[in-house]
């Protein structure tokens, strides 16, 4: 994927330099962003790739705040827990592939 794949908006966005959220717990972020389907990841852009990850991190801990503090514990995840975050993470990760086309 190329930079003109993108909108020109999204061109502009990119180029500006897009917004990141800062992640509080890094331990748990990575315990989530695991969850994902491998190689999921490496397919998103690199030049968008921290933006996609961390805003999404940001938007589990905002709309899943139980999740996120399960991630924040020491040790492994829960099975239910991890199972419950594997498919949030994963249903957005489609969502915003699908909606950038991104295979």
């Amino acid at each position: 994927m190329e930079l003109n794949d993108f909108t020109k908006k999204e061109q502009e966005e990119i180029k500006a330099g897009l917004s990141t959220a800062t992640i509080t717990d890094r331990e748990a972020a990575d315990k989530i962003l695991a969850l994902v389907p491998e190689g999921w990841i490496k397919k998103i852009p690199f030049f968008v790739r921290k933006h996609a990850t961390t805003k999404t991190i940001e938007r589990i801990a905002k709309q899943f705040p139980q999740l996120y503090e399960a991630a924040r514990q020491k040790g492994e995840l829960p099975e239910k827990e991890r199972e419950e975050l594997r498919t949030i993470i994963t249903d957005i990760f489609k969502e915003k592939m699908n909606k950038h086309k991104i295979k």
